[in-house]
């Protein structure tokens, strides 16, 4: 191995072709730079460079190792504006695994505000289901997913960190059976199919007293809605056409509340909220990047999480 110290040090004496200038434009004594050319010399078994009336001149084997030394420099140059630059977030790679709830109320926006500050930054969002997005996160295609953590707090190989949870609330078309107002009671509520993504954890199982909105998997505990999207876009509209009813965060359904499109039932028990966290694994250092995205992701829960 040849440290690129050494390869300065060749270069220099080349350029200058006199140990004594050399030896000053580095910095060192010229002993050092001596002892550096004898070390350059034992370890590749070659001469590098002749001593004679007209000063230093390499010799063939040198002049290759000159050629070949300057590129390493430059290479090592290029490696270190490589690491400068995505330390400063000047660029690099981000990729998000989010699911729809996360990517609707947080992920979207904390994104916005990272590549806003920092343009030549790529990030790449996949919107998935909680169990594809920590597989990817397990096997480092994805760096960090934004998930339902239900069951996810005793992996041993996934750092996990709760985000603020989020009031749920029921949705539906202002014709509605039930829209006609007055509070109502689960087993009211659970005659109507829902439109929304997998539910999971005591949602799912408060969900599975009634099929008629939907199927509970016994094996995993999930349950699919009458109405499975994974996308809420789509499951508002949905909702505001057939008796279908959206669950959905205050911010979520302002815009089809305020437009009359969509109506809220009177009907809240304290299970519904969302469940989503950070996760990532346990063995990585999180890059730049990452910890901007992050730090940016809490200020935004922390400033929702209320609605």
């Amino acid at each position: 191995m040849i440290e690129l110290r050494l390869v300065q040090h060749a270069l220099a004496l080349a350029r200058f072709g006199n140990f004594g200038r050399a030896a000053d434009s580095l910095g060192i004594s010229q002993p050092s730079l001596t002892r550096s050319i004898a070390a350059l010399e034992a370890t590749l078994g070659v001469k590098l460079f002749d001593r004679n009336r007209r000063g230093i001149e390499p010799t063939a084997f040198g002049t290759v190792f000159l050629t070949e030394g300057k590129v390493l420099l430059a290479h090592e140059a290029g490696l270190y504006a490589k690491i400068e630059a995505m330390a400063g977030l000047q660029e690099g790679m981000l990729v998000i695994g989010a699911g729809p709830y996360a990517s609707e109320i947080s992920v979207g926006r904390a994104v916005a505000r990272v590549t806003t500050a920092h343009p030549r930054l790529r990030v790449e969002i996949s919107s998935l289901d909680p169990e594809d997005i920590v597989r990817l996160v397990k096997e480092g295609r994805c760096e960090v997913g934004i998930v339902d953590v239900a069951g996810l707090e005793h992996e041993p190989d996934l750092a996990v960190e709760a985000l603020p949870a989020h009031a749920v609330h029921l949705a539906c078309r202002p014709g509605h059976p039930l829209a006609s107002g007055g509070a109502f009671q689960l087993d009211e509520v659970l005659r109507y199919p829902l439109v929304t993504t997998t539910l999971r954890g005591i949602v799912a199982a408060a969900a599975g007293q009634n099929s008629a909105v939907g199927r509970l998997d016994r094996e995993t505990g999930n349950f699919a809605p009458a109405i499975l999207v994974n996308s809420l876009s789509l499951a508002r509209q949905i909702a505001r056409e057939c008796d279908a009813l959206f669950p959905g965060t205050q911010a979520m359904l302002a815009a089809d509340l305020a437009a009359g499109h969509l109506v809220c039932l009177d009907f809240r028990i304290p299970i519904m909220q969302t469940n989503y966290g950070i996760v990532r694994r346990r063995d990585r250092t999180p890059s730049p990047a990452l910890e901007l995205f992050t730090q940016i992701l809490r200020e935004i829960e922390a400033g929702t999480a209320l609605g």
